[in-house]
């Protein structure tokens, strides 16, 4: 379950920082841009913490 959640979060992150990349190419406007990388950041949110502990002191 960890190694999914690690995989998924490093795909939500590709997710996030990928559309900015086609739109400065031209290739998504802004509207799906803004879509793509609010999915990609709420998908990050989701995931990350299941696999990214924090150990107490």
């Amino acid at each position: 379950m960890k190694r999914i959640a690690e995989i998924l979060s490093w795909l939500a992150l590709a997710v996030t920082l990928a559309p900015a990349c086609l739109f400065f190419a031209g290739k998504l406007d802004l509207v799906q841009t803004q879509a793509w990388m609010l999915g990609g950041t709420a998908l990050w949110f989701i995931v990350t913490p299941f696999w990214m502990e924090h150990k107490a002191s």
